[in-house]
């Protein structure tokens, strides 16, 4: 059964055909009454015949003739589309592959988020060969670098221990200050940098997970000191583009937290350069101090200082999630200015970075001493 579109054609052929069928007979007849009468001389003057003609003939054979020829003709425009369709597939596809390729952005106009992952996720599939693994890395690609809210560049810590005065030199409760100071380039997702200090394990976990903290610190309660005393955590200064911040400082039950109001600095996809240094007691028994990458980083390095901090050896732990051996300068405890660096050029995953790992003198002389 033919479609109500077709039904409605050919009805309009068939009606077009006979109005100007009808017409065409009646200029004809018009035009035999006026040769045949004076009062139609004038007629003479104008084609009324032959106008007739044309469209009785139009009329009674062109049309009909369409209307009676439609099907065979819509069969062989499908066939000509076909063919062209067969011949030139290959260079249609080819052009659409190397737009995509060369102009990435074309896809975003063409494509939705959903689709635009099937086709990352099926495109990694054919190159690795293996759909299970192209969808699960491509889904923990997706989770920690499109799902983060920053991406650094150009990261730079530094840190400089120093034995803390206010406590015991050696055991229980003797501590380590770390001056700790971070460099790098992002755009900010908040007018608001978060720092926190806090002694609970779950609160410390949940920071880490905290798209909205810009650094965390967990300290270990011991001898009267927990995560809210002033000496535990201290941020010292904070610079945006060069430009000093106001900070305020606000305390809690389980800990403290610095604030900072970056105002007229933060702009929408404006990228800027944030440095700030903050000081934190670091036990000397617990042996590690880490620096961690809550966001996709490219470029990082990271330096620590040790003298005169009766450390035999420091050892470095990277845990950095990259395809590259990072690049470790080391001068031992020996040197005037003992200091171990590691830099990574390239990317690097969130929930990685760098463990500092020391071994004290005085352990060394206990061990040597039992020995004997």
């Amino acid at each position: 059964m033919s479609s109500p579109l077709t039904r409605l054609y050919q009805t309009k052929l068939a009606l077009l055909a006979t109005v100007v069928t009808v017409v065409g007979i009646a200029l004809m007849l018009l035009a035999h009454w006026a040769s045949g009468n004076a009062a139609g001389a004038w007629l003479d003057s104008l084609p009324v015949m032959e106008v007739g003609s044309a469209l009785f003939t139009t009329g009674l054979i062109a049309i009909l003739f369409e209307y009676i020829d439609q099907a065979d003709a819509e069969a062989r425009a499908n066939q000509r589309l076909r063919k062209v369709l067969s011949e030139e597939a290959p260079a249609i596809r080819d052009a659409v592959v190397d737009g995509f390729a060369f102009a990435p952005d074309s896809l975003t106009n063409v494509a939705s988020k959903k689709t635009l992952d099937r086709i990352v996720e099926n495109t990694l599939s054919i190159r690795l060969g293996d759909k299970e693994l192209a969808a699960d890395a491509y889904q923990d690609l997706r989770e920690q670098i499109i799902g983060a809210r920053q991406r650094w560049k150009d990261a730079h810590a530094s840190v400089a221990l120093a034995p803390w005065d206010k406590g015991p030199a050696e055991g229980r409760g003797a501590m380590f200050v770390a001056t700790i100071r971070w460099d790098y380039r992002f755009v900010p997702s908040s007018p608001v940098l978060r720092f926190s200090c806090v002694s609970d394990l779950d609160s410390y976990r949940e920071l880490l997970t905290d798209p909205t903290s810009t650094a965390e610190w967990y300290f270990e309660p011991i001898d009267g000191l927990d995560a809210s005393s002033p000496e535990a955590f201290e941020l010292v200064q904070i610079a945006v583009n060069g430009k000093p911040q106001k900070v305020r400082r606000s305390v809690r039950k389980d800990g403290q937290v610095f604030t900072c109001n970056l105002g007229d600095e933060a702009k929408t996809d404006e990228e800027v350069t944030v440095s700030y240094t903050y000081r934190v007691l670091v036990q000397q028994h617990g042996h590690v101090l880490h620096l961690d990458l809550a966001q996709p980083t490219k470029d990082f390095r990271a330096e620590l200082w040790y003298g005169d901090c009766g450390i035999r050896h420091m050892n470095v732990l990277d845990y950095l999630s990259g395809p590259r051996q990072p690049r470790y300068t080391h001068l031992s405890a020996s040197d005037p200015s003992p200091s171990v660096e590691v830099a990574y050029e390239g990317w690097t995953f969130p929930k990685g970075g760098v463990a500092f790992v020391w071994v004290l003198e005085g352990e060394m002389q206990t061990v040597t001493s039992r020995q004997k």
